[in-house]
């Protein structure tokens, strides 16, 4: 099995962009993936189905007869017993999914949020937590961002949360001391407000090389999201996982090959 990681940044009419996508085609998005049969998976899911595995190539013949101990896994998005495959240590949902949104723009709750949960989905957004309740600090600094409420909001119904770092910078651009300044200040931030364990990190603009991957694992991230193309098998390194960008131009036809071969090839 290879799971699909869905990065999505706005969700909001106006001008055709990149990173903009209209909640007309974000809807007809969703209802695609819940018409196919998708159910959508936490960051903690696929991180136990990538380590279910790396703990399989170790355990011995013994270790196998004492399956009964195996660890049940419970998706906290939308798992429904009656659709699971089972994977050693855990379940997944039969077609699983990943949700993620970059940034943390407010459109991501006052549009994607409600046509969500109309499908009974979840996702993960990915917060620079020195804009959050401001508009951004990086691009043309013209986007309103989520505020604390609206993201205790949608923790409450299931939805998660993680670091995209603290002011969104080129972290290949900075100092060692200011990558970690912007890794830690935005974890502890987050574990602050939200009140609990922050252990999953997107690097900004994708950019980060073997250093940086380090840092992000030694400040006490358990996984890293980056924007190479692809999707996830049971091999995967948890600091280089891939995600296939939807982009505010797609057809259906883009998402459709996105979904099934981790991008779109044409």
């Amino acid at each position: 099995m290879k799971i699909p990681i869905l990065m999505y940044h706005k969700v909001s009419p106006g001008q055709k962009e990149k990173y903009r996508i209209s909640p007309e085609k974000f809807t007809s998005q969703m209802e695609y993936l819940s018409g196919k049969g998708y159910q959508t998976i936490s960051p903690d899911d696929l991180l136990r189905f990538i380590k279910g595995a790396r703990n399989e190539r170790r355990e011995t013949r013994d270790e196998e007869q004492r399956d009964k101990s195996s660890i049940v896994l419970v998706s906290k998005a939308n798992a429904r017993p009656s659709s699971v495959v089972r994977v050693r240590r855990g379940t997944l949902p039969q077609k699983p999914v990943l949700l993620t949104f970059d940034d943390g723009y407010k459109d991501n709750f006052t549009h994607a949020y409600p046509i969500l949960k109309r499908y009974n989905f979840r996702a993960t957004i990915f917060l620079v937590t020195r804009y959050m309740g401001k508009k951004n600090g990086w691009s043309k600094g013209n986007e309103e961002m989520l505020s604390w409420k609206e993201i205790e909001e949608m923790k409450k119904e299931g939805f998660s949360f993680g670091s995209h770092a603290h002011t969104h910078p080129n972290l290949l651009e900075l100092s060692r001391n200011k990558v970690l300044s912007e890794i830690r200040d935005s974890k502890r931030i987050l574990e602050e407000r939200l009140g609990e364990a922050i252990i999953f990190f997107a690097y900004p603009y994708g950019k980060f090389n073997s250093k940086i991957k380090e840092m992000v694992k030694g400040a006490g991230y358990l996984g890293a999201f980056s924007t190479l193309p692809g999707k996830n098998g049971r091999n995967e390194d948890p600091f280089l996982l891939r995600r296939i960008l939807i982009r505010g131009y797609d057809t259906k036809l883009h998402f459709i090959l996105n979904l099934k071969l981790g991008k779109s090839r044409i």
